[in-house]
């Protein structure tokens, strides 16, 4: 393969899976286990469960959209009891979120619930065809990391 073809892939491939990801993927999840949200919400969940809090900015930065749009979401996932707001002490503009208890049990729910439906796929799979995939997604994750210290 010449580097031409390499570099659409790279470009495309990324995209479209975090597209199927967040689009079929995760919603075909989220209504299986019959929870009212989107994949942004679980995205924020997510975040919750690897950084413990965050600010609003932070989310805004993280996840690539607008303010209003991470208030709208935040709102709907207060309302559920999935995270609550607190001030900063030292700056009562800046607003840490975190996840509740419940919040914690559903990103738990939905982790598991993904890890279910990707070992339905895997088993699919020859032992080759995982090699490979593992071999491809380490380079991409490699290449990946690559790429952002580039730009730090």
């Amino acid at each position: 393969m010449d580097n031409t073809a390499l570099k659409k892939l790279l470009v495309e491939i990324p995209v479209k899976l975090c597209r199927s990801m967040n689009n079929e993927f995760i919603k075909s999840i989220l209504k299986d286990l019959q929870i009212d949200f989107s994949p942004q919400h679980f995205m924020i969940l997510k975040l919750l469960e690897e950084n413990k809090q965050l600010y609003v900015t932070e989310f805004v930065d993280k996840l690539s959209i607008t303010k209003p749009q991470m208030t709208s979401l935040l709102d709907k996932l207060s309302v559920m009891g999935y995270i609550t707001r607190t001030n900063d002490i030292d700056d009562r503009r800046k607003i840490y979120i975190s996840a509740t208890r419940e919040g914690e049990a559903t990103t738990i729910k939905i982790n598991t619930a993904i890890d279910n439906h990707i070992d339905n796929r895997l088993v699919r799979l020859t032992p080759k065809e995982i090699d490979t995939l593992e071999n491809g997604l380490l380079m991409l994750q490699k290449f990946c990391f690559d790429c952002s210290k580039e730009t730090e």
